[in-house]
């Protein structure tokens, strides 16, 4: 996979006081390649990392910047200098890779079949798989030196201990290797590489229910207010998220098309997604929601079509102030700066996070927006199946799993009846 045989591992270190693991590795972000170091210093703690632009394009010299780096983060982490392993491996793949080699390595067997997934799969999809192999199963496995074929259920369970302790991954996040390696195993038994899965007998990490932290209406108006007059940019896209509960890709895939002024309706049904590809960070424009669900119109107030309005207005006047300094690549999209190009999603989560604790609100992920608005819809007696459409989830199944906790609310007419038959 072209852009893991960068990865350089380090091997775990131990002392007596407590655990080291460290890690560290290069990565291409944006133009630049940049050095990582990862640590956990004491088992059961957060993972941390201290990185470093090399303001480089060239893959060796940041190689080469790597190890001058690792020496002064361990210095930094008062890290004893006899625990620095004498040999580093880097680990290289044939590109020319034969898949089908009953001798092949398991990290080489992951790697290529990633790569056989390019194309036949979500661009994000595809990058979350390669994010997998790249930061964990590779560092991990590589030290462990084994043949597809030799890895035993065992050697699972130990790396999902591994990760669970000592990096201190979330079991959710553990769950997604867990499926990545699903699919490894089932395309090695299906081309006859191997002949047993391993994964049979390993049980996997139990989901943790996530509940969002939300806020509530006179809250969300608060927000509003303040955005308004200090980040009149940023206010639109809270707008979106809270009021209609829109992904971030779904507010910064709105397209002027998407709009019916005559019959007042909005439409969703394009999405831009910032992603990672074989070391490259790209958008990834559709015209499609994330499930056939997510197509979904709504009725426009008027106090959000007389801001789009506005909207309209600017971009029109913009077009004429600059002329041909205009970027009109992106004159279809709703959410773009004074100079007409489009922003990016991620503009939305820092943009957002920054807002928040300059002004000392309580701290809420921008995708908590949506579930702010599930919550004040249920609040508000909104049903469970109502809800499910609104916010574009595909079965009612999913909703139900990510707003279990608002539907165990118990009644409280209900708890009273209780109260008064039995004797406490």
């Amino acid at each position: 996979l072209d852009k893991i045989d960068n990865y350089v591992v380090i091997d775990c270190l131990k002392r007596k006081e407590d655990s080291l693991y460290t890690t560290s590795y290069t990565r291409k972000k944006g133009r630049f390649y940049h050095v990582v170091f990862e640590y956990v210093k004491k088992k059961g703690t957060r993972k941390k990392s201290l990185s470093r632009t090399t303001k480089s394009e060239d893959e060796e010299v940041a190689n080469r910047m790597l190890d001058d780096f690792v020496i002064e983060c361990m210095k930094i982490l008062n890290i004893d200098k006899k625990h620095k392993p004498k040999n580093r491996n880097k680990i290289i793949f044939n590109k020319d890779l034969n898949l089908y080699n009953t001798e092949i390595s398991f990290c080489d067997f992951i790697c290529g079949y990633i790569k056989t997934r390019r194309k036949t799969i979500e661009d994000d999809t595809y990058s979350g798989y390669e994010s997998i192999a790249r930061c964990s199963l590779i560092p991990y496995f590589y030290r462990e030196n084994k043949k597809l074929k030799e890895i035993e259920d065992f050697d699972i369970e130990k790396y999902y201990y591994h990760e669970l302790n000592y990096r201190n991954i979330s079991p959710n996040t553990v769950l997604h290797y867990h499926y990545l390696l699903s699919l490894v195993f089932k395309y090695a038994i299906r081309h006859k590489i191997i002949t047993r899965n391993p994964l049979n007998s390993v049980e996997k990490p139990k989901k943790k229910k996530y509940v969002a932290e939300v806020y509530n209406a006179e809250e969300i108006n608060i927000l509003l207010d303040l955005l308004k007059r200090e980040e009149e940019n940023l206010y639109f896209g809270v707008l979106m998220a809270a009021y209609f509960g829109l992904r971030r890709s779904e507010v910064i895939g709105l397209k002027w098309s998407s709009i019916n002024f005559e019959e007042n309706t909005i439409t969703i049904m394009s999405t831009v997604k910032e992603t990672n590809i074989d070391g490259k960070h790209i958008l990834v424009c559709q015209d499609k929601t994330k499930s056939p669900a997510g197509l979904r119109s709504f009725s426009l107030p008027i106090e959000i079509k007389e801001l789009l309005l506005e909207i309209k207005e600017k971009q029109e006047e913009n077009k004429k102030y600059l002329g041909k300094g205009y970027y009109m690549e992106d004159k279809e999209y709703i959410y773009v700066d004074d100079g007409g190009k489009r922003l990016r999603p991620n503009y939305l989560t820092t943009r957002f996070g920054k807002f928040l604790k300059k002004f000392n609100l309580k701290h809420i992920r921008f995708h908590d927006l949506r579930h702010s608005c599930a919550t004040i819809l249920y609040d508000n007696n909104a049903g469970i199946k109502e809800i499910q459409t609104y916010l574009g989830h595909s079965s009612v199944k999913t909703t139900m799993e990510i707003y279990v906790h608002l539907m165990n609310r118990n009644d409280k007419s209900i708890v009273d009846v209780l109260g008064k038959k039995l004797k406490i």
